[in-house]
C-alpha cells in the first residue's frame, strides 16, 4: 500500500483565515482601531513571524503588553483550536483511500500546538500516522521524520509521495529520501527558499495535488 505523506499547515488546513478571524477579535475586544487589521495580518507573515516578535510589534503599535507565555497560549488555543479541513481535502483523501493509498500527516512544529490542530481538523481519525517534528526529534527536511511516518503507518517509502507547500522542508525532504513530490504553490507564500529544489509536480491546492498523484500513478 503506497503512502501519501502530507504537510499540515497551508496544505491540509488553511491558516490565513483563522489568523484573520483572531486578529479581528483581538482588535475589537481590545478597543483598538479596526483599520489595523491588514497591518496585523501583514505582521503575522503567514504565521512565519516568531510570536515574541509579533508581540513586540503589538506592544509598540497599540500598547498591548502581556507575558509572552500568555500570548503564545492564546494563539495556540484560539487559532490552533479553530482549524478545520480545507474544502475538498476530505473528498480528495477518500479518493486516495479508494485507490489503495495510506495517509500520514508530517508536520514541523511544537507537539502540543500541532496535535491540537490535527485533532481540531479531525485528522487524527483519518490518518494512518501523524508525525510532529518535536515529538519525533527531527524536523523536515531531516530524513528521519519521513522514515518515522512510514514506520508509524505500517508501510515503507517505496512508491510514496509527499505533498506540501514548503520547497525547502517538504519537497527537498522528500527528494532526500527518494520520494516524489507535489508542491502546493500558494499565491500568498511568505517564505523564501534556499535549497534550489524543484518538485516533480506543482498544484494550486491539495485536491489538485491528489488528482495529479493519482493520475501519475494510474
Amino acid at each position: 500500500m503506497p503512502l501519501l505523506m502530507c504537510d499540515l499547515d497551508d496544505t491540509l488546513v488553511e491558516r490565513p483565515p483563522l489568523f484573520r478571524a483572531w486578529a479581528e477579535r483581538f482588535l475589537a475586544e481590545g478597543g483598538y482601531d479596526p483599520g489595523l487589521l491588514e497591518w496585523l495580518v501583514e505582521q503575522d507573515r503567514g504565521g512565519h513571524r516568531p510570536r515574541p516578535e509579533l508581540l513586540e510589534e503589538l506592544t509598540a503599535r497599540v500598547g498591548y503588553s502581556v507575558p509572552v507565555e500568555q500570548f503564545l497560549e492564546d494563539q495556540i488555543l484560539q487559532v490552533g483550536g479553530s482549524y478545520r479541513l480545507t474544502p475538498g481535502v476530505r473528498s480528495a483523501l477518500d479518493r486516495a483511500r479508494e485507490r489503495g493509498w495510506s495517509f500520514a500527516v508530517v508536520t514541523n512544529g511544537p507537539t502540543r500546538q500541532q496535535r491540537l490542530k490535527v485533532e481540531a481538523a479531525g485528522l487524527h481519525e483519518l490518518a494512518d500516522a501523524v508525525c510532529v517534528s518535536e515529538e519525533v526529534g527531527a524536523w523536515k527536511p531531516d530524513p528521519r521524520i519521513f522514515h518515522e511516518a512510514a514506520r508509524r503507518a505500517g508501510t515503507t517509502l517505496d512508491g510514496a509521495w509527499m505533498i506540501g507547500d514548503n520547497l525547502d522542508a517538504d519537497i527537498a525532504g522528500a527528494h532526500g529520501v527518494g520520494v516524489r513530490s507535489v508542491w502546493v504553490k500558494r499565491d500568498d507564500d511568505w517564505l523564501t527558499y534556499e535549497s534550489g529544489t524543484e518538485a516533480d509536480l506543482v498544484a494550486g491546492d491539495f485536491p489538485d495535488a491528489v488528482r495529479q498523484v493519482l493520475s501519475a500513478t494510474a
